[in-house]
This record gives C-alpha cells, sequence and structure tokens, in this order.
C-alpha cells in the first residue's frame, strides 16, 4: 500500500513537495504510511475498495481507528473463546416459545407403533397396500 510509490512520486519528491511553503496556515498534517502488502492481497483489497466506493487511504484510516478503539489488531475469525462469549441466551419466555414450536412441529406417532422395529413396520405397510403379493407368496 505504497501510496506514494503508486502516484509514481518518488519518496524524495514527496518529501521536498511538502516541504513547499504554502502560505496558509495549517493547524494539522497528515503523514504518509508505506506498508508492504503482498501483490495479490494489495489487488483483490483494492478491486473490493473500488466495489465499495473507498479508497487504501480510508481502508488505512478505519485500521487505525479500530486499533485506537479496541486496543487489538482486527481478526480474520473469532478465537472459540470469543465466540462462547457471545453465545446468545434464551429468556424464559423465549424458551416457551421455543418449546411450543417444537412441538406444534414434532408429529407423533401411533400407539400401535410402539416397540417395533422400522423393518416391522414396513413390512405391516406393504402387506397392507399389496396384500395381494404376501397373500400368494404365503400361499
Amino acid at each position: 500500500m505504497e501510496a506514494v510509490m503508486e502516484r509514481g512520486v518518488s519518496r524524495e519528491a514527496s518529501k521536498k513537495a511538502s516541504k513547499k511553503p504554502t502560505g496558509k496556515k495549517v493547524t494539522t498534517s497528515d503523514s504518509v504510511v508505506t506498508a508492504r502488502v503482498p501483490m495479490e492481497i494489495r489487488e483483490q483489497g483494492n478491486e473490493v475498495l473500488k466495489k465499495i466506493g473507498a479508497t487504501p487511504t480510508e481502508l488505512i484510516n478505519a485500521a487505525y481507528k479500530y486499533v485506537i478503539d479496541q486496543g487489538e489488531l482486527p481478526k480474520a475469525y473469532p478465537s472459540l473463546e470469543e465466540v462462547a462469549a457471545r453465545r446468545r441466551t434464551l429468556t424464559p419466555e423465549q424458551k416457551r416459545k421455543l418449546k411450543e414450536r417444537a412441538e406444534e412441529m414434532t408429529l407423533r406417532a401411533p400407539d400401535s407403533w410402539e416397540g417395533k422395529t422400522f423393518d416391522q413396520l414396513r413390512e405391516e405397510a406393504m402387506r397392507e397396500r399389496y396384500p395381494e403379493y404376501y397373500d400368494e407368496e404365503r400361499g
């Protein structure tokens, strides 16, 4: 993200240009930040910045503001401890509503299925649906 080099201006020329008197009283000044970024990351990042209408300067300023506010670098992925700490807990009312909805969506099995395996239930259903096949088989 070498902003100076992106514009094709050498570091020395940039320093000389910044020292020229302008005749205006300046209360604050901007500084140039130079950073080494892998070319592929820079290209991909610049594409995204362009899509969202932002500049590398805005990215760097946002990063500095984040570090100032949070006291740490931004993380690409939260740690497991952070995920656990953010885990949402339900209020008793939310738990009650969730339980009610689960009950409404639950399909109750008939009492006649009690104690039977899936294979037994399937065979019963097949005998009811295709009695002619099972009668011939037995006969």
